[in-house]
């Protein structure tokens, strides 16, 4: 069984490398999305393009690479460069008991461990699915078999739609023991580093529509393939 991390990054390899290379040395494989002219960074594999299609698009195809791949590939975690690996357990570990948990991978489980909140009352890990472990089936399934995120969104809200489906199907779970310190800018009073143009409020508050206009409608499109 292998687990992957699989993230666009916008950082500079000076800047993600030390994050991501928490990641491998617990175990995990990575897949990383870089802009075409991005320094590199010690990965399984990079996929890039001359325009960046957003979060959601180059996560779905970086899962889609991965399932072709690598046939052992039950789990994918994904989230962002700035991000650590739970440091208590191993990824075959954790990914066998999503396995017994869920009675197979077609579930979702987001490590909550990481308590911090952003306004002092919402704990941001419970909110939304922002680093979870996926399972292969709801990777293959899910939006007609698409990918795990709904590629209509560009930055924001794909998390949230996924935690609110996952809780539908019922086969969401969150664990407290387990943790992915989030090094979000907010908690050192900078910005989160990604494009300027597209890290704005106009861009959340578009997003923010589509998500309440999409939950509303019962988030048409994302239902999973038999």
């Amino acid at each position: 069984m292998s687990v992957w991390y699989a993230i666009p990054s916008a950082r500079s390899a000076a800047e993600a490398e030390p994050q991501l290379a928490k990641w491998r040395s617990m175990g995990y494989r990575m897949a990383l999305w870089r802009e075409l002219d991005a320094d590199p960074i010690q990965c399984d594999f990079t996929l890039s393009s001359a325009n960046y299609p957003g979060y959601h698009v180059a996560t779905n195809k970086l899962c889609q690479e991965i399932l072709s791949m690598d046939s052992a590939a039950n789990w994918i975690v994904i989230g962002g460069d700035d991000m650590d690996p739970d440091p208590t357990k191993p990824p075959e570990e954790i990914a066998a008991e999503c396995n017994e948990h869920f009675g197979g991978t077609f579930g979702v489980m987001q490590p909550t461990g990481d308590r911090w909140s952003f306004d002092g009352r919402h704990v941001c890990s419970e909110m939304v699915a922002g680093s979870p472990f996926i399972g292969r089936e709801w990777c293959r399934r899910m939006y007609g078999g698409e990918g795990p995120l709904f590629k209509g969104y560009w930055h924001f809200f794909g998390d949230e739609e996924m935690q609110e489906l996952a809780i539908k199907y019922g086969i969401f779970w969150q664990r407290r023991d387990l943790s992915h310190h989030h090094h979000h800018a907010m908690r050192k009073g900078g910005r989160k580093a990604i494009p300027q143009s597209r890290n704005n409020g106009a861009m959340f508050r578009q997003m923010e529509a589509i998500f309440k206009q999409r939950r509303a409608m019962g988030f048409p499109g994302h239902e999973p393939l038999a």
